[in-house]
């Protein structure tokens, strides 16, 4: 699974998601979309509330 793809689906699937912006976020592969990469708390291609790793984990076992 690609990065940007893995990042939209943990975004989706994460409680603890805070969206950077006041955009409208359902238009999946937009700039905008639900993805750890519009999370406040993702800086440089990390998870500051360490949940990343957790939410990928909890993906797999679906």
């Amino acid at each position: 699974m690609p990065i940007i793809d893995q990042r939209m689906h943990i975004g989706n699937n994460c409680n603890g998601y805070d969206p950077v912006g006041t955009e409208f976020q359902s238009s999946i592969g937009t700039p905008f979309s639900k993805s750890c990469d519009n999370c406040h708390h993702f800086k440089d291609g990390m998870c500051e509330i360490d949940l990343y790793d957790k939410v990928l984990a909890g993906l797999d076992q679906l």
